[in-house]
């Protein structure tokens, strides 16, 4: 019995391990999409069919199983809908398996524990709470299907006492691995998605930034595009940090952020590249067009009133930009950052709040 409840358990978290593995976004997000349910569904239905075929022997004439499991838990962390469709899988290859009095039994187990799986995780939201609670209402369920087909004697009272125990076990086990897997993977994105953004504002950050010039730079030669690109700089932030506090300059840095991206096209790559440096990757802009937009950008920004200290305090910015673009003033893309650095550095030196374009 120990060497089949093994197997069981093997049996669930590889499914569930491959089940996130394949499916990143993890049981909870499954709510958020239909398809994804019925999804979830089948595969739990096809789960329970599995652990079906790997019945647990009590003893000659008894056999066990944990169809019930997979229905627990796509009820706690994806609804309704996989409930009814796994549990519909599972009780139509039980018809398919033969009729009679112990087929419309498990039936009853299968759709009273679907039911008050729902119910429950409607009721309470501490996920061990919750997980305890339904597998006593289901182990309660079992107990009045087996009183109903064999009589109460000691194969029954030996029965009750294994299926309560392997079905605790393997439910604790099964919601604790997906409550692992998931935060896994949780932490797997976020990892994934600080890499290639910055945390402050939620732009590109130099990674990103690095990773889009190379990309444009096989595809303006293919395509012999134009590529702009814009450095600019906050004017004197240095200052605005020393008097009012970093967490205020983080303040200027998130709005600076907003602005630009409501400014920058469609295609535009925006991205932070350290301290108060911002940059956009202009595909397909002339130079003449990254002079206009990089103009734009300073002109909304020296207007645009920034608020600081909760809002009591209003400020204003300005910024220094430089220009440069590929093929133009730049014989390689990956020459465009030292060029409009170059742009960047006259417009500080020539009185900051301007922009200024590469000039060979």
């Amino acid at each position: 019995m120990l060497k089949e409840l093994f197997v069981n358990l093997t049996i669930l978290m590889s499914f569930l391990f491959l089940y996130h593995q394949l499916f990143r976004q993890g049981l909870y997000a499954v709510k958020r999409n239909r398809l994804n349910q019925l999804l979830v569904g089948i595969l739990a239905g096809l789960l329970g069919i599995i652990l079906m075929l790997f019945s647990i022997r009590i003893n000659d004439t008894t056999l066990i199983d944990l169809r019930h499991i997979p229905i627990l838990l796509v009820t706690i962390f994806g609804g309704w809908i996989p409930m009814m469709v796994s549990s519909l899988i599972i009780v139509c290859v039980r018809f398919l398996l033969g009729i009679g009095l112990s087929t419309f039994l498990n039936v009853l187990f299968i759709v009273g524990s679907g039911l008050a799986f729902y119910y429950i995780s409607k009721k309470i939201d501490h996920i061990w709470l919750l997980t305890a609670t339904a597998l006593f209402v289901s182990n309660v369920i079992f107990s009045v299907v087996m009183f109903l087909s064999i009589p109460i004697n000691s194969i029954y009272r030996e029965l009750l006492i294994i299926y309560w125990f392997i079905s605790f076990v393997s439910g604790f086990i099964a919601v604790y691995m997906n409550n692992y897997l998931r935060k896994t993977n949780q932490l797997f994105k976020e990892y994934r998605r600080n890499s290639y953004t910055d945390s402050l504002t939620g732009l590109n950050n130099v990674r990103s930034f690095d990773i889009a010039i190379n990309q444009l730079q096989q595809k303006a030669k293919k395509k012999n595009q134009h590529v702009s690109l814009m450095i600019m700089d906050i004017d004197f932030f240095k200052h605005i940090n020393d008097t009012y506090g970093h967490p205020e300059g983080d303040t200027i840095l998130r709005g600076v952020a907003h602005e630009l991206q409501e400014l920058a096209g469609k295609d535009d790559v925006v991205s932070r590249n350290g301290g108060e440096e911002f940059t956009i990757i202009a595909p397909a802009k002339s130079h003449q067009e990254a002079m206009v937009l990089a103009e734009k950008v300073r002109s909304n920004m020296e207007q645009n009133v920034f608020y600081i200290k909760d809002g009591l305090q209003e400020l204003t910015i300005t910024l220094s930009i430089g220009v440069a673009t590929y093929p133009e003033q730049a014989e390689e893309i990956n020459d465009l950052y030292h060029k409009a650095d170059e742009a960047l550095y006259e417009a500080k030196h020539t009185g900051r709040n301007r922009v200024c374009g590469y000039r060979k």
